[in-house]
């Protein structure tokens, strides 16, 4: 959930890495409350003044991508909501979610890391914090699939293609559980706000 979109801002991070796969709301000459992604073979969907979410309402947000086929989606709610059937290149075998550096002094990798709600600025940006939980599949989840459990996964380590899954409702601590057991768990930056929003990175 968004609770607001600022006048004066052109994009809102949601997730991801800059320049590798980064989703985001927003772009220059596109509108501010339109989902996008930017992957390394360009950006995706056209801007559509048909296709703004709204702010202060929940939304189930699903970005597939199949390598194989070129053929990337969004789908809003469980419902398609923009298509490309040309993104990417045929021998594309995998996605990079950015590459491993050495932390800083504030456990931080620099912008190479896979962010939740944060902008890619040397200062924390707390006006990009959200209300989520985050999933990465290892394959690309048809829409039925996405919609038959759009809400929860009731035995992540069950799931064979789901490599991550964040709920972001510890509320303490550094840390935020994977919960699939593959220990990818995401370190939160700078710290937990009452309202339980997180700004936080992956090292996947």
């Amino acid at each position: 959930r968004v609770n607001t979109f600022d006048e004066g801002t052109e994009i809102s991070s949601i997730m991801g890495i800059e320049m590798y796969l980064q989703m985001r709301l927003g772009d220059a000459n596109f509108p501010r409350q339109q989902l996008q992604v930017q992957t390394t073979f360009g950006k995706f969907p056209e801007a559509s003044k048909t296709k703004q979410l709204q702010a202060g309402e929940w939304y189930h947000v699903a970005l597939t991508w199949d390598l194989a086929t070129k053929t990337i989606a969004y789908y809003v709610n469980g419902q398609l909501q923009s298509i490309s059937t040309n993104h990417g290149k045929s021998d594309l075998t995998s996605i990079s979610l950015g590459d491993k550096v050495p932390d800083d002094e504030f456990g931080n990798g620099g912008d190479h890391n896979f962010y939740f709600g944060r902008s890619y600025t040397e200062s924390h940006d707390l006006s990009r914090q959200f209300n989520c939980e985050a999933r990465i599949w290892s394959i690309a989840r048809t829409q039925e699939q996405i919609c038959q459990n759009m809400y929860d996964i009731p035995n992540p380590t069950e799931e064979p293609t789901l490599c991550a899954y964040w709920k972001f409702d510890e509320g303490t601590g550094l840390e935020v559980e994977d919960r699939t057991g593959h220990g990818n768990n995401a370190k939160v930056v700078p710290y937990w706000k009452a309202s339980d929003h997180v700004e936080a990175y992956s090292k996947t």
